[in-house]
This record gives C-alpha cells, sequence and structure tokens, in this order.
C-alpha cells in the first residue's frame, strides 16, 4: 500500500514501514530505509511525508498511553 494518509501509517499501528526516494546526487537512484514508526529514522521521514505530520504522532501516543492505564 501506498499511502500520505497518517490514519493508515500511523493511527492503524503499521509495524513496517518503507519510505522510498529518488536522491538526485547519487544518479537518480531510488534509495529505501524502512523500520518501525519507533525507529528514529522511520519517525523523522514519516514526519515529513504524511499529511497530518505532528498531530498523526500525537494521536498514536496518545493511543499507547490509553493501552498502559486501561
Amino acid at each position: 500500500m501506498v499511502t500520505h494518509n497518517p490514519n493508515l501509517a500511523v493511527a492503524c499501528d503499521a509495524e513496517q514501514i518503507v519510505c522510498a526516494w529518488i536522491e538526485p546526487k547519487d544518479g537518480h537512484r531510488v534509495k529505501y530505509v524502512a523500520g518501525s514508526i519507533e525507529n528514529p529514522e522511520i519517525n523523522r521521514t514519516v514526519l515529513n511525508v504524511l499529511e497530518g505530520t505532528r498531530p498523526a504522532f500525537d494521536n498514536r501516543e496518545a493511543k499507547y498511553l490509553a493501552d498502559e492505564i486501561g
């Protein structure tokens, strides 16, 4: 699935996120980085790409806190 929708990638608790981009400085090669949303590099990348940016991540944090309390 390809999405810019934070509800799918963040709120639905995606376990594996793959970010792809074209790197002009490296002969226009396609580069990838993959991992969980807890990975700091993935987290920064997702914040820069997804619609909703920080509020989408705040929703996820609220979900984790509610799960810990409940």
